[in-house]
């Protein structure tokens, strides 16, 4: 026969530790969040009004070399470079829209991998320049952004 008391002892034990293992697991996720959080600076306005960016995406996650920027609304801009010839294209997409305008090479990129990786996709830091300017949109200003996933 097990002694009852010891049967309640290791039972509180496991739970003990087993509910400090979930806060540290908690903990050590919130941390590295808070270190791998992405950060935008700088002024870009589009079509004469501000792009307030609200969201910065590596573009290895849609399939190429660059940046996505979003704003509030939903418009996106797509930083793309050609790594056969090192080429960089910008596409201005509506909200909802999975079409947009191609801008062309308007943009200064200095864009490098960074050693955060989250499911397989590498966070991107760097800084660009905008000097965009066809019939329909125009895009100018600076950004520098860090940890874009």
């Amino acid at each position: 026969m097990q002694n009852p008391s010891r049967k309640k002892f290791v039972i509180t034990l496991l739970s003990i530790i087993f509910g400090s293992l979930i806060i540290l697991g908690g903990s050590i996720t919130a941390l590295v969040l808070h270190l791998v959080r992405t950060e935008v600076t700088g002024n870009l306005l589009v079509d004469g009004s501000a792009f307030t960016i609200n969201k910065c995406r590596s573009g290895q996650v849609f399939g190429f070399y660059g940046i996505q920027l979003s704003d509030a609304a939903g418009r996106r801009l797509k930083v793309i470079e050609d790594q056969t010839d090192g080429k960089v294209t910008v596409s201005l997409f509506p909200a909802n829209q999975d079409t947009g305008d191609i801008l062309g090479n308007c943009v200064a990129l200095h864009m490098r991998l960074q050693n955060s990786r989250v499911n397989y996709i590498a966070n991107v830091g760097g800084a660009a320049t905008f000097d965009c300017g066809t019939g329909n949109h125009k895009v100018v200003g600076d950004v520098n952004f860090t940890n874009c996933h």
